[in-house]
């Protein structure tokens, strides 16, 4: 179930519990932060060349390992970013066209390949950068998935390090039904073995 409320002149979803085959499964997170402009930048971080590793775990029961790699650009107030997932079925782009439209928030879009090969349709993205991380929050298509429709949030959190820890919820009417965690760094190097 997603429940919408005002807070402070804005709407923001929130996930609630839901019980799920007899299971009660903890849905993702709720009211997307506020917006610190002082914050941890996407758009700096994943300017030029960088990568990730991660699993992705569907229907509490299915686990697989990805690793991606990134090409992003920065101009001005836009972003675009390239990310290139190899899954042990192939591999698939999902691209980023973000826009800082305040301090602190993004909108934009994210186009996913999806399993005919073919980019899905660009579909709307929110952002928010906050003190030490970030969260986007759209509906669009699992890579290398079908036509459906998913929700996804990625909260992501910077590290001491220098990479970043993203946790993704994916879920559909409010329903979980994956998630992921990935760490992104600048370099192979400042990623640990499986």
């Amino acid at each position: 179930m997603i429940r919408t409320r005002r807070r402070r002149g804005k709407t923001a979803r929130t996930i609630l519990v839901v019980p799920l085959l007899g299971l009660t499964v903890l849905g993702g997170c709720g009211v997307l932060p506020e917006p610190d402009p002082d914050g941890l930048s996407l758009p700096d971080f994943f300017e030029g060349k960088s990568v990730s590793k991660g699993t992705v775990t569907t229907a509490l029961v299915f686990t697989e390992a990805f690793t991606a790699e990134f090409d992003g650009e920065q101009t001005g107030d836009r972003f675009r970013l390239d990310e290139r997932f190899a899954f042990a079925d192939g591999k698939r782009l999902q691209r980023w066209d973000l826009v800082r439209i305040g301090p602190g928030l993004y909108g934009g879009t994210v186009t996913t390949e999806l399993k005919t090969g073919k980019l899905g349709r660009p579909m709307p993205v929110v952002g928010v950068q906050t003190k030490n991380g970030a969260v986007l929050d759209y509906d669009g298509y699992a890579p290398g998935g079908g036509s459906t429709l998913l929700h996804f949030r990625h909260e992501m959190t910077g590290r001491a390090d220098g990479t970043i820890a993203n946790h993704v919820i994916v879920s559909k009417f409010g329903i979980p039904l994956a998630n992921s965690n990935v760490t992104f760094a600048k370099s192979r190097a400042g990623l640990a073995p499986y």
